[in-house]
C-alpha cells in the first residue's frame, strides 16, 4: 500500500483525499486507460468483439460509480493487426492521451511489450506471443505461448478417453519450446501416450497439403488421436477424410472451438472432437456467467451472439484492470497497480476463471481448464469437464 500511497498527500488521521493524487492518467474523477485491438487487416476477424466485450466491463463498473469514485474512461486504437502499428498506437496513447494502463486485445504486441515495461504501463490482455511471460507490468488469467514448464493435463485427457498413438498437427512443423503444440508434445510424452519422435509434429495446411495423404499415414501408423495446438479450422479437414477412411479415432482435440460455418460444413465427421478453454464454458450455468450475458446485452447490443470467446476474454481483462484499481487503493500509481495485482493469489473474475495466482502463474502454462466437446448431433457442445486439472511435470 505504501507504494500506492507515494503520489499521494495524507490527511489527519492517516486518512487520504482521492482528490489530492498526482499519478499520470488518474485524476480526481477518472482513470485514462487505453483500448488496443486489432479492428482491420488479416487479423481482425477474431479480435473484432473485444471492445465490445471491455466495454461492457468497463461500462458495468462506471454504472456504480467507478473505482474509488473515479470513472474509468478509455479511448481504442486499432493496431491494423502488425507489430509496427502496436507500437505506434500504443505510444500515442501514453505519450499523448497519457494512460494509466492498456488493455490489450491483439496477437501482434511483441514490439510494444519492451516500450510499455520501460514506462511501468500496466498491460492486460491475451497472452497471444511468448512475450506476456517476459515482462511483469503484463497481466493475463491464461497464457498461450509460455515459456514455463509443460502440463500433464492435454496427455492425461487423452490416454483417460482410451489414446494411445498421438499424431499432433500444426500449420508447422517448427517448435519453439514455448508454442503450444510444443507444450502438447510434452504433455503426451509425459504421460506415455506414444507419437513420432522423428516427427513430433506433421504439417498439415488446409487446402495445400494433401488430406488423403495425412490420412493414409495415420492408417499406417495405428494413430488413434489427433491433437492440435492450434484451431478446430486447421485440422477438420484432415480429421473428416481420415474418418472417411477408416481411421477410428478415440480422440480429437484441438485448442478452440469449431464455428458454425464449420460444423456446418464436416458435420458429423466433427462429432466428438473436444476442445479446452480456460475459462467457464458458455455452456454453463454460472452466475458470472450471467453477469456478462446481461452486461453485453445492456452495453454492447450490437453483438447479436456474445457467447465469442474474444469477447468473453475482453471482459475479464477489463474485470483484472478493475481488481487492480481496486487493490492499487485510492491513489493508484502504475508501479503501485503491478505491484499490488501481482499480489493476488485468488482471482476468478467472478467464477470466470479457475483460481488464478498473478504471481505464482505468472508466465505458466494452466494446469486446469473446461474441456467441451461436439455433441453427437455436430450441431451444439456439451462440457466434459468444466474443472479438469493436470499438474506441472519437471520439464
Amino acid at each position: 500500500m505504501l507504494v500506492a500511497l507515494a503520489a499521494c498527500t495524507g490527511q489527519p488521521g492517516g486518512q487520504v483525499d482521492a482528490s489530492s493524487c498526482a499519478s499520470p492518467g488518474v485524476t480526481d474523477s477518472e482513470v485514462r486507460v487505453g483500448v488496443v485491438y486489432t479492428d482491420s487487416g488479416a487479423l481482425s476477424a477474431p479480435f473484432a468483439p473485444a471492445r465490445a466485450g471491455f466495454e461492457a466491463r468497463l461500462a458495468v463498473e462506471n454504472e456504480k460509480g467507478g473505482v474509488n469514485g473515479r470513472r474509468i474512461v478509455y479511448q481504442p486504437r486499432d493496431d491494423g493487426g502488425s507489430t509496427t502499428g502496436n507500437l505506434a498506437v500504443s505510444r500515442d496513447l501514453v505519450a499523448n492521451y497519457g494512460a494509466f494502463a492498456i488493455l490489450e486485445s491483439s496477437a501482434t504486441t511483441s514490439d510494444a511489450a519492451k516500450y510499455l515495461a520501460d514506462e511501468k504501463i500496466p498491460v492486460i490482455g491475451i497472452s497471444a506471443e511468448e512475450v506476456w511471460s517476459s515482462y511483469r507490468n503484463m497481466f493475463a488469467f491464461a497464457y498461450l505461448a509460455s515459456k514455463g514448464l509443460p502440463v500433464d493435463t492435454f496427455g492425461r485427457f487423452v490416454k483417460e478417453h482410451g489414446g494411445t498413438r498421438a499424431m499432433v498437427i500444426g500449420t508447422s512443423t517448427r517448435l519453439t519450446g514455448s508454442d503450444l503444440n510444443s507444450h502438447m508434445v510434452k504433455s503426451l510424452r509425459g504421460t506415455g501416450v506414444q507419437i513420432d519422435e522423428a516427427n513430433p509434429v506433421v504439417e498439415f495446411l488446409p487446402g495445400v497439403t494433401s488430406a488423403a495423404r495425412l490420412a493414409q499415414r495415420m492408417v499406417d501408423q495405428k494413430i488413434d488421436t489427433v491433437v492440435s495446438g492450434g484451431a478446430a479450422a486447421d485440422i477438420a479437414e484432415v480429421v473428416s477424410v481420415a474418418r472417411s477412411a477408416g481411421v477410428r479415432l478415440k480422440v480429437v482435440l484441438t485448442a478452440t472451438a469449431p464455428d458454425a460455418a464449420l460444423l456446418e460444413r464436416y458435420g458429423q465427421s466433427l462429432a466428438g472432437l473436444a476442445f479446452f478453454e480456460p475459462f467457464t464454458p458458455f455452456e454453463s450455468e454460472n452466475p458470472g456467467l450471467d453477469a456478462y450475458h446481461k452486461a453485453m446485452a445492456r452495453h454492447a447490443p450490437e453483438i447479436s451472439d456474445p457467447n465469442q470467446t474474444v469477447a468473453l476474454a475482453a471482459y475479464i481483462n477489463a474485470d483484472m484492470l478493475i481488481r487492480g484499481l481496486q487493490e492499487a487503493g485510492p491513489c493508484p500509481t502504475r508501479q503501485g497497480f503491478i505491484d499490488r495485482l501481482r499480489q493476488v493469489h485468488d482471482y476468478t473474475a467472478g467464477g470466470l476463471v479457475p483460481t488464478t495466482d498473478f504471481e505464482a502463474d505468472f508466465g505458466q502454462l494452466r494446469a486446469c481448464y473446461a474441456f467441451v466437446r461436439v455433441a453427437a448431433d455436430a450441431k451444439h457442445f456439451e462440457v466434459i469437464d468444466p474443472n479438469y486439472c493436470g499438474t506441472r511435470l519437471s520439464g
